[in-house]
């Protein structure tokens, strides 16, 4: 094959462009397929594509979102699948002690050992101000949650949090 060489391995050619090129309805048409792929990958495959940056994403001819490049991905084992699940349910639905006494155990952020009974309020407060009062407006929200990362640092720096190696991968997926 003539598209492979040492550093590149080519498996099959895609016509296409670039998903940033495509136009704006197209592209808030496959908004919604691409969170579902991303997260069929994450919690239900347990294998995701950890780079899905503008030159990785693809619309095919035919209208269909391609990943491309899968030379950075990662697996999640079946048990850190369940507890992000929940964990997901949990911030869903605002249940904020659930998430912090349980499901940030779970997912190897805490020590299971750990006494959570001072962090859940301040955990609350921060997660509530940038979570549940920053509104639907993206700009607003991601602005929100920018004023909120030096409480949160603090925090982190305070308390014995790890972030699990796969969860880093998972933050660049979603670039944050």
């Amino acid at each position: 094959n003539h598209l492979t060489s040492r550093r590149v391995l080519t498996t099959e050619w895609v016509d296409g462009v670039k998903l940033a090129d495509a136009p704006k309805d197209q592209i808030r048409d496959l908004i919604p397929v691409g969170v579902e792929l991303f997260l069929t990958q994450l919690l239900d495959i347990g294998a995701f594509h950890a780079d899905p940056h503008p030159g990785n994403l693809y619309v095919t001819e035919q209208g269909t979102l391609c990943l491309l490049d899968f030379g950075l991905c990662a697996e999640i084992d079946p048990q850190s699948r369940r507890a992000m699940t929940t964990a997901i349910v949990h911030l869903l639905n605002g249940d904020f002690d659930s998430l912090i006494s349980k499901d940030a155990k779970d997912l190897g952020f805490l020590p299971h050992s750990l006494d959570v009974t001072e962090l859940k309020p301040i955990l609350t407060k921060i997660l509530t101000e940038g979570l549940l009062e920053s509104g639907s407006d993206l700009k607003t929200r991601k602005r929100k949650l920018m004023g909120i990362s030096d409480e949160l640092n603090d925090v982190f720096f305070k308390y014995p949090f790890k972030v699990p190696p796969f969860f880093a991968l998972i933050t660049r997926g979603l670039g944050l």
